[in-house]
């Protein structure tokens, strides 16, 4: 054993993402699954639909080659990349062949879920066990109908399943994906199960899955009661962790900059991807784009509170010219479009405004969370030369490196951090400094519950 190793900490892993392919072909071997949903979102997006049924009736006594062809049908590759709804057809075979499925039609209970739940954790930690890692900090998403008892009754099933593994090697942890819509109708089951008997293993909550029509601003409130529940129960302080800037067809670049920036200053402890702060603004060329009257008045009185610090930047900011279309935008129905051109000055006048804003995260202490692999293929940031995590060495912003959806990628975190240093070509000797950022980053860490040197 290397005792000069570093210690392995995943921060950015989504429970269901992480099921390898080989444990979920062994699983559907004891199952009956109606695969109809699955086959009519997979036409949707690839234009075929998927012969699971043959597939697995032939892995029920075939070899590798057909297994291989499972595997195919599972992950969601480079060939797949740089298309959301494609990454969600092949993510709904997840859905579709396990209990939750069966669950959403009322034909199996709560239990039996938690129970396939705590299955796959186990399968999951084992894996990272044998990979290495010392920690696995893992996001779950609370179906927003639970009932506060459901959502008890299935975050108790897998706090209890962390706890197997205290002492085994590997610190497992839990974030709660809460609700973009509503993130007040589970919280209080957050709050109890934090200060209760396994209140030590549940370290934050998470905001993911559909970025666009989810300002930031719109959670200042929620952020502000997890702030007063760390300040009242410092020992059991949960880490914020927010998934921004890294889908945002619906707005233009500046405002997808500033969505990362604004989450930052709102006191999230971890920005997920934040693809919109880093990526080459040449990557877009010459183009226009729409983003609805809100967002652009929102932007405007950005520019206008960060003007000092915009100018030094080298981003012009007219006052009066502001003003004036202000004026000129307030008449307009807020969910109305406007149009924004960008020309080569224009995409430069991004990157400027890239620069401040990661450097104002820095100096807030918020850490980006990247994702290689996750970034190519669902971000669809096929050439390094584009690859945000270039622009956040230069910028010289703190970052840790994730595996997102190891299970669906087939990838691992020691991967996922060997791909972070060639995409930004750094040097081989460098790997255990960004390794060990992770464990220094941790929730508990972030948030003041443990130093970083503990555990």
């Amino acid at each position: 054993m290397n005792n000069n190793a570093p210690k392995l900490a995943d921060l950015h892993q989504h429970l269901y993402g992480s099921i390898h392919w080989q444990d979920f072909l062994q699983f559907l071997k004891t199952r009956s699954v109606d695969w109809t949903s699955y086959q009519a979102a997979f036409k949707d997006a690839y234009g075929d639909i998927p012969p699971i049924g043959r597939v697995l009736e032939e892995c029920m006594n075939g070899g590798p080659e057909i297994e291989a062809e499972f595997r195919k049908l599972f992950v969601f590759g480079d060939e797949d990349g740089g298309n959301f709804p494609r990454f969600q057809a092949k993510y709904n075979m997840l859905v579709a062949g396990s209990a939750w499925s069966t669950f959403s039609r009322g034909n199996m209970a709560l239990s039996e879920v938690a129970d396939e739940v705590s299955h796959f954790m186990r399968q999951i930690l084992e894996r990272q066990l044998r990979e290495g890692l010392s920690y696995s900090e893992q996001r779950m998403t609370l179906n927003p109908r639970f009932t506060q008892g459901q959502a008890r009754e299935l975050l108790l099933k897998m706090l209890d399943t962390y706890s197997e593994y205290e002492g085994s090697g590997i610190q497992p942890r839990l974030a709660v994906s809460l609700s973009r819509d509503d993130p007040w109708v589970h919280w209080d089951v957050v709050r109890e199960l934090a200060l209760g008997e396994y209140g030590h293993l549940l370290t934050g909550v998470d905001f993911c899955f559909i970025e666009e029509g989810y300002p930031p601003k719109g959670k200042r409130e929620f952020f502000g009661a997890v702030k007063d529940f760390n300040f009242r129960y410092p020992e059991r302080a949960l880490a914020i962790l927010y998934h921004v800037g890294e889908s945002f067809a619906d707005k233009s670049l500046e405002s997808a900059v500033r969505w990362v920036h604004e989450a930052a200053e709102m006191g999230a402890h971890r920005l997920g991807h934040a693809i919109a702060l880093g990526i080459s603004p040449e990557l877009y060329g010459v183009h226009s784009r729409q983003e609805t009257v809100e967002e652009r008045i929102d932007q405007f009185n950005y520019d206008l509170r960060h003007r000092e610090g915009l100018s030094k930047a080298g981003v012009i900011v007219d006052v009066q010219a502001i003003s004036r279309q202000l004026e000129e935008l307030r008449i307009l129905s807020d969910d109305a479009l406007v149009a924004v051109e960008y020309d080569e000055e224009k995409l430069e006048e991004v990157s400027l405004r890239q620069r401040y804003a990661a450097e104002s995260i820095r100096d807030l202490g918020s850490i980006v969370e990247v994702c290689p692999t996750s970034n190519r293929r669902i971000g669809g940031i096929l050439g390094d030369a584009y690859h945000p995590i270039r622009q956040f060495v230069d910028f010289g912003l703190p970052f840790v490196v994730g595996s997102d959806d190891p299970g669906i990628f087939d990838t691992s975190l020691t991967r996922e951090l060997e791909i972070a240093l060639a995409i930004a070509d750094l040097p081989a000797e460098t790997y255990a400094e960004i390794a060990e950022r992770s464990w220094r980053f941790r929730s508990e860490v972030m948030t003041g519950r443990i130093r970083a040197d503990d555990g």
